[in-house]
């Protein structure tokens, strides 16, 4: 079976990328005020924006990361103990804020949005990284 080819742009676009999703985390967590809950009464809202903000930070540190393919055990510390550990340090930062607080649900919900990271790597072991100027030369018309 043919692996389809994902592009890989380069180390510091990836680990740009990583430091402007963060910026955006620290941003609405610690800078803005906390957003109105909508009117229709979405039970658990905020944990929903918790978990898919963590989901999106573990997933680009796995993109990030992903030329350590070779040391899966180190690349998940990395990219799990890495998104855990932001989401907790942002919790406690936000317990000592007037405007914000601590909550064991939005640190269950950052662990679990970070955790789901963890089902990329069996499905990354299907898809074939490609230097993103490959890619482009290999799709080219001749």
């Amino acid at each position: 079976m043919r692996r389809p080819p994902v592009p890989l742009v380069p180390r510091t676009l990836r680990w740009g990328f990583v430091l402007v999703t963060l910026a955006v985390v620290v941003y609405f967590s610690l800078v803005t005020v906390p957003p109105r809950p909508p009117a229709t009464r979405t039970p658990f809202w905020d944990k929903y924006l918790h978990f898919l903000a963590y989901f999106g930070v573990g997933l680009a540190l796995a993109y990030a990361t992903a030329t350590y393919r070779d040391r899966p055990s180190v690349r998940a510390g990395l990219v799990l103990g890495g998104a855990i550990a932001f989401g907790a340090a942002i919790e406690l930062f936000q317990g000592a804020l007037p405007h914000r607080y601590f909550g064991w649900g939005d640190l269950l919900a950052n662990c679990l949005g970070a955790g789901l990271v963890a089902l990329w790597f069996p499905i990354e072991r299907r898809i074939r990284y490609v230097r993103a100027r490959r890619l482009a030369e290999s799709i080219a018309p001749r």
